[in-house]
C-alpha cells in the first residue's frame, strides 16, 4: 500500500457519471463495470505513486506529493476507460478533478479546505473531463508534456465556498475534449478582471487573495514586470517559497530589459534573501553581487539604503566585524532619514540595537530595539519591514532572556498579526509567541501552534526548523526523549542549530561528555557573551555530571556576568539554581537551600513553573541531605504536583 504523502498535497478525486440510473437499468452489468471500473482507477494511482485514502461509493479519493503525477494518474485512467467495452452500461464516463494544497492528515485520511475545494470542482464536471484549480495549473504550466495543455474556462463559483475558482481543463489528444458548460452559475472574472482584482487585493494586502487572482490571470496573458513582482510577494507572504523566487526572476529579467534599475536592484536583494532561506548561500552572494553592480547606478535610492542593510547585517552576522556593522547602520538609518522612509530608518535602528546587545551594550541596544517596535507597531512600516522588525525583537528578548518585554510587544503585534491572517507572518508571530507559552506551562496550547506554524511557513525554512527545535524542547521536558531527538534533528536539517536543547538530551540519556563537547563547541564559534549566555546553564550541569568543579565555577561566573548585563531575571534564577547545584556537588548543602529559594522565587515571578519545579526538587534533596526530611518530602511532593500537571516526569 502505498504511504499517503504530507506537505503540500495534490489531491484527484474521481467520479462515476450516472452511475444511479445505470444501477437501476443495469444491475448486474454495473457490478461487473464497477469492479472493472475500481481495478483500473486504483491501478492508474498507485502506478504514479498516489494513495487512494477513500472511497464512497463510486468515488475515488487520492492522493500525490507531485502534481505531474497526478496528472499522469488521471490521463493513464481515462484513456483506460476509453478503451473499455462497456456493453450495457455504456457510455462509462468518469469526471475528474484536482487541486492542491496543505491538509491535515490523521491516521490515512485526510482534512481540511482543500479536500472541500477539489469536491466542489469535481462536482461542476462532466463524465471523460479533468478539471484542475488555478494552483494546480500553476505548478503544472512549466512542465507540462508536450502533447497537453490546459484550456482556460474562466473563474467560477463554487457551492458553500467563499472565493471563486478558476478553472482549467487538462486536454489531451487522445482524450474527448468537447464538453457542455461547466455546472456552476457561470464563469464569473474573465482574465483582465482576475488582474486587475490581484492588483487591487495586493493593494490592500490581502495576500491570499492576490496571489490566486494574479497566478490566474498569468496563464492566461503574459504578466508585466510590475505584475511579475507582485506575484512574487504575495507567493512570499503566503509561504511558497519556490513560487516566490520563479516569479522574482522573471520579473528581475524584464525590469533589466526594461532600464528599470531601481526596481531590479530591489528585486535582487529579495532574491538574495529569499535564497538565504532557502540555505543556497552560494546563489544568495551571487544576486547580492548582481544588487551591488546595479545599486551602483542608483546611489541614494531605496535600493541604496536595502543594500547598506545587507552589508551591515553580513558584517555582523557573517564576517564578525561588529564595529564595521556599527557603522553601516548609522548610514542605514541616515539613508531612511534622507528618503523619509520610515521602514529602512526602523531597520537600521533596529539592527544597530541588537548588534549592540549582542555585544554587550544592553541599555543602549535594547531603548533602539523598543523605538523601532513603536514604529512597527503604530503602522508607519511595510509589511515586510514590519514583520522583520517583530521576529528580530523577539529574537534579542530571547537572547537576553527577557520574557516580560517579548511578551509585552507581542500582545501589541497582535493586531498586526491578525491583519496579515492569510500570510505566513502569523505563523512566525505564533512560534515566538508558543514559546512563552511553553514556558509558562501551557505545553499542548504551544505545541498546538507549533504544528500550526509550520503548515503556514513553507518555504520559510530555518524558520520551520525553530519551530521543530521549540517542539522537541517540549518533548524533552515531558520525558519523551526519542521524541525530542527526533525533533531536534528535523530543526537541525531546515537549517536551525538545536542548541542548547540536543546537549540537554545528551546529558539526559547519561552523556556528559557529548554534551559538554557540543556546547564547548558552541561558545568557541560564538564569541559574543550574550550569544554564549544560553548555553551555559546546561554547560554547567554537564561538568557537573562530569566531576569539573573548576569548569563549573568558571562558567557559572560568565553566567552572572550576563544576567547582571542584561538585568535578567531568568538569568539570575538560573545561576542561583546553578550555585546551589555546585554547593551541593561540594558537600555543602545548606549553602543551596538560600540559593534555591531565591531560584524558586525568581521562576515563580517569571510564571515558569517547569523550572521552578526543577529548583523545588533540587530543594528537596538539599533538605534531605541537610537532615530535614519532612521539609524534603514537602518540596518534592509539591514539585512533583506541578511535574504532573504539565505532563513531566517527577522525582520518585
Amino acid at each position: 500500500m502505498t504511504p499517503t504523502p504530507s506537505g503540500t498535497v495534490t489531491f484527484l478525486f474521481t467520479d462515476v457519471e450516472g452511475s444511479t440510473r445505470r444501477w437501476e437499468e443495469h444491475q448486474a452489468a454495473m457490478k461487473d463495470a464497477m469492479a472493472r471500473h475500481d481495478e483500473i482507477v486504483r491501478t492508474s494511482i498507485e502506478s504514479e505513486g498516489g494513495a487512494v485514502f477513500t472511497t464512497v461509493g463510486d468515488e475515488f479519493c487520492s492522493a500525490f506529493s507531485s502534481p505531474h503525477r497526478a496528472v499522469a494518474a488521471a490521463l493513464e485512467t481515462q484513456m483506460a476507460l476509453n478503451a473499455e467495452v462497456w456493453g450495457d452500461v455504456a457510455p462509462f464516463r468518469v469526471r475528474m478533478a484536482l487541486h492542491t494544497g496543505n491538509a491535515d492528515e490523521r491516521d490515512g485520511d485526510y482534512f481540511g479546505p482543500p479536500l472541500n475545494r477539489c469536491a466542489r470542482l469535481l462536482s461542476i464536471g462532466h463524465g471523460g473531463q479533468i478539471l484542475t484549480s488555478a494552483t494546480t495549473a500553476q505548478l503544472l504550466l512549466a512542465d507540462l508534456p508536450a502533447e497537453v495543455h490546459l484550456d482556460d474556462l474562466g473563474a467560477h463559483e463554487l457551492k458553500d465556498l467563499d472565493r471563486p475558482e478558476h478553472v482549467f481543463q487538462i486536454v489531451h489528444p487522445d482524450l474527448p475534449s468537447d464538453f457542455p458548460p461547466l455546472r456552476s452559475s457561470g464563469p464569473v472574472l474573465a482574465t483582465a478582471e482576475l488582474l486587475a482584482e490581484g492588483r487591487r487585493a495586493h493593494g490592500a494586502q490581502q495576500w491570499d487573495l492576490a496571489y490566486k487572482s494574479l497566478s490566474a490571470a498569468g496563464l492566461g496573458i503574459e504578466l508585466e514586470s510590475e505584475d511579475l513582482q507582485r506575484l512574487g510577494e504575495t507567493a512570499y507572504w503566503t509561504g511558497r517559497g519556490t513560487e516566490a523566487v520563479v516569479n522574482k526572476e522573471k520579473a528581475f529579467g524584464k525590469l533589466v530589459q526594461e532600464g528599470k534599475t531601481q526596481a531590479a536592484a530591489l528585486t535582487a536583494l529579495d532574491l538574495a534573501f529569499l535564497y538565504k532561506f532557502r540555505l543556497s548561500d552560494a546563489v544568495s552572494k551571487a544576486w547580492l553581487a548582481r544588487a551591488e553592480r546595479l545599486v551602483a547606478e542608483a546611489i541614494g535610492t531605496e535600493a541604496y539604503g536595502y543594500l547598506l542593510r545587507w552589508k551591515s547585517v553580513y558584517a555582523f552576522e557573517s564576517e564578525g566585524d561588529p564595529e564595521k556593522a556599527l557603522s553601516l547602520a548609522d548610514e542605514v538609518i541616515a539613508c531612511g532619514i534622507e528618503l523619509g522612509n520610515r521602514s529602512i530608518e526602523a531597520l537600521g535602528l533596529m539592527d544597530k540595537g541588537r548588534f549592540l546587545v549582542a555585544m554587550g551594550l544592553v541599555d543602549e541596544g535594547m531603548a533602539l530595539v523598543d523605538e523601532s517596535m513603536v514604529a512597527a507597531v503604530s503602522g508607519e512600516l511595510d509589511p515586510d519591514a514590519t514583520g522583520r522588525n517583530y521576529c528580530n525583537m523577539l529574537a534579542v528578548c530571547d537572547q537576553v532572556a527577557d520574557y516580560q518585554r517579548a511578551a509585552e510587544w507581542s500582545d501589541a503585534a497582535e493586531a498586526w498579526c491578525s491583519q496579515h491572517s492569510d500570510s505566513a507572518y502569523p505563523g512566525i508571530c505564533r512560534i515566538f509567541r508558543a514559546e512563552l507559552k511553553w514556558l509558562r506551562g501551557d505545553w499542548d496550547a504551544a505545541t498546538g501552534d507549533l504544528h500550526r506554524a509550520i503548515e503556514e511557513l513553507t518555504g520559510f525554512t530555518p524558520i520551520i526548523g525553530a519551530a521543530f527545535y521549540q517542539i522537541g524542547q517540549v518533548k524533552l521536558r515531558s520525558g519523551d526523549l526519542e521524541g525530542a531527538e527526533e525533533l531536534f534533528r528535523s530543526a537541525n536539517e531546515h537549517g536551525f542549530t538545536p542548541l542548547p536543547g540536543i546537549a540537554a538530551l545528551r546529558l539526559a540519556e547519561g552523556n556528559a561528555e557529548a554534551a559538554e563537547q557540543l556546547l564547548l563547541d558552541a561558545i568557541v564559534r560564538n564569541p559574543l557573551p550574550l550569544d554564549r549566555a544560553k548555553y551555559l546553564p546546561v554547560l554547567i550541569d554537564a561538568e557537573l555530571a562530569l566531576g569539573n568543579l573548576a569548569e563549573s565555577r568558571t562558567f557559572l561566573a560568565e553566567l552572572e556576568q550576563s544576567a547582571e548585563l542584561c538585568h535578567s531575571s531568568a538569568m539570575r534564577a538560573e545561576a542561583a539554581d546553578r550555585r546551589a547545584a555546585i554547593a551541593t556537588s561540594e558537600g555543602h548543602p545548606g549553602e543551596a537551600l538560600q540559593e534555591l529559594h531565591a531560584a524558586i522565587e525568581g521562576w515563580t515571578g517569571l510564571q515558569m513553573p517547569y523550572e521552578a519545579a526543577q529548583s523545588r526538587l533540587r530543594l528537596g534533596e538539599a533538605h534531605q541531605a541537610s537532615g530535614n526530611p519532612a521539609a524534603a518530602s514537602m518540596e518534592i511532593e509539591a514539585a512533583n504536583a506541578t511535574l504532573a500537571r504539565l505532563g513531566a516526569a517527577g522525582l520518585t
